[in-house]
């Protein structure tokens, strides 16, 4: 979705993201090629052409970035891992989960054991072809606890002890649980490396293999010439640049510095509208930022409280204040788009005084807490102040604590008591893996209910799709009841880019940009 994090990688959304028409800056465009509904922005046409270097603007990064496939703690690590690493499945732009590295595979009844044999030829940075093995070598690293991998538990009901390798091509997993959809897990932050694999001269699979990198200000790479997707990629060389702040990423689009910048904010947006050369890439997201309430330490221990919280929302408000109107109302619940989503659960509005009752018969009347927050991406600040101000309606303090990214996704990351993060889409039984789920080792709302629990090893192991909605509707209403999120909106991104850029669509993540592989030069 994440989407590291020892969490979820806070590149998901990378920015913001949702499923609203933008209409506010469509309306005001003046020229810009912002488009409407989630649409493409002015590029080149016809056949993609070979050659040139992109150059991708990301906001963040820091001495603490890595080049580990494991290890994802900024936007400019996530974008390494875009350019040198594959997984065995993969969401297309429209979110539905595709086959990369894999050939064929089947699956047993009881979903618990996955037969998958990999495309042939297949060859790392190093030259070596893919194999069996690196897949098993892959999970095991992966769920070493000295690689301190952040999607470890997402891997959590593989049996490895009891996985193994058919020949060379194929490998047979077996799992402790039914998993029906396994395909999407894979398709996320479980890299395929190769036996022998050195993080410190790190290769994978993917388009682009490294040539030197710069913690904090610089990666450059170049073409991985026995890629296995033929003809591409098309550039000769990728170069990801990061930034301390928006404003220096805007004006180094505009000044041709860079080829691209994901999630501009929005305020800046109108920097670029109408600007020659220049297009915004509008994708309409099922990305979210959560208010992420600890259910494990007071105040929030208490159902009372968190329910009033999500009463004190202003949801329209919210996110007009944070994201200028380019967001589609949430219910605090995730994965719209998915089948398995209940929407017939009444739309959450603001009622102080039901707020104000709750934190009463609590005893939270006149509650102090602090809001952790940081410049994440587009609007997160500003969702923390506007969430500070309507909960004095309520009596309630709500001290916002702004810290830099590096000491947000430092020790304390995942641990804060009361905090937004990023999240991107995904369907509904990933979402809840990697958030809230008993296999969850980014629970950073710390949410544990047994009903929950339960109704989830339920869940992911039926095959029935009818029972399965059945239960998860369930799962939902506790949720809806007593958990852990504030979730205000789902939130438009928009890309700036040359209008030299070829490639791009608009994607349900948000990601547009990352697809590297696709993107080319006119």
């Amino acid at each position: 979705m994440e989407l590291s994090r020892r969490g979820v990688l806070r590149t998901g959304a990378l920015g913001g993201a949702a499923l609203l028409s933008g209409g506010l800056l469509s309306a005001c465009a003046g020229g810009a090629n912002t488009g409407t509904g989630g649409s493409g922005s002015a590029g080149p046409t016809g056949a993609p052409k070979r050659g040139g270097t992109f150059v991708h603007g990301i906001s963040g990064g820091s001495s603490k970035d890595s080049l580990s496939a494991f290890v994802i703690n900024s936007a400019s690590d996530f974008g390494r891992f875009c350019a040198m690493y594959e997984t065995l499945w993969f969401p297309s732009a429209d979110y539905t989960i595709q086959k990369k590295l894999v050939d064929e595979y089947s699956v047993n009844k009881a979903a618990d054991e996955w037969t998958i044999r990999l495309k042939s030829g297949v060859e790392f940075h190093n030259g070596k072809k893919l194999t069996a093995e690196d897949v098993l070598h892959s999970f095991t690293t992966l769920l070493d606890p000295k690689t301190a991998a952040a999607y470890a538990g997402s891997l959590s009901d593989l049996d490895l002890a009891n996985s193994r390798k058919v020949d060379e091509l194929t490998v047979r997993l077996k799992l402790k649980s039914g998993l029906t959809n396994l395909p999407e897990i894979l398709s996320t932050f479980i890299p395929i490396i190769p036996v022998g694999y050195d993080p410190a001269k790190p290769v994978g699979t993917g388009p682009f293999k490294l040539k030197s990198f710069e913690p904090g200000r610089q990666t450059t790479f170049t073409r991985h010439e026995n890629y296995w997707q033929h003809g591409k990629p098309y550039l000769d060389s990728l170069t990801i640049i990061d930034f301390a702040d928006e404003s220096s990423r805007v004006n180094a689009l505009l000044s041709g510095q860079v080829t691209g910048a994901d999630t501009i904010e929005f305020s800046l947006l109108p920097q670029l509208q109408g600007k020659s050369g220049v297009s915004l890439l509008h994708q309409q997201t099922n990305s979210f930022v959560p208010l992420q309430m600890r259910t494990d330490k007071p105040p929030f221990d208490d159902p009372r409280v968190r329910q009033a919280f999500r009463l004190l929302v202003d949801r329209k408000a919210l996110n007009e204040a944070s994201f200028l109107g380019h967001a589609r109302i949430a219910n605090d619940l995730y994965a719209p788009s998915d089948p398995l989503y209940d929407a017939s659960l009444p739309q959450r509005e603001q009622d102080v005084a039901q707020a104000k009752y709750l934190l009463k018969q609590a005893g939270a009347e006149n509650l102090k807490v602090t809001l952790t927050t940081a410049d994440l991406g587009a609007g997160i600040v500003s969702l923390s102040q506007a969430f500070a101000e309507q909960a004095k309606r309520a009596g309630v303090t709500v001290t916002v604590d702004k810290v830099d990214q590096a000491t947000f996704y430092g020790p304390n990351y995942g641990n804060w008591l009361f905090s937004p993060n990023l999240t991107t889409p995904a369907n509904y039984f990933y979402t809840c893996q990697s958030s809230d789920a008993p296999t969850s080792t980014t629970n950073f709302t710390h949410f544990k209910d047994a009903e929950f629990d339960s109704l989830y090893r339920q869940a992911v192991a039926e095959t029935d799709t009818a029972k399965q909605k059945e239960l998860a509707h369930r799962m939902q209403k506790i949720q809806y009841d007593r958990g852990g999120y504030i979730i205000a909106g789902f939130y438009d991104a928009f890309d700036g880019h040359s209008n030299r850029l070829g490639g791009l669509k608009p994607d349900v993540s948000g990601l547009a940009l990352y697809r590297y592989a696709d993107l080319w030069l006119a």
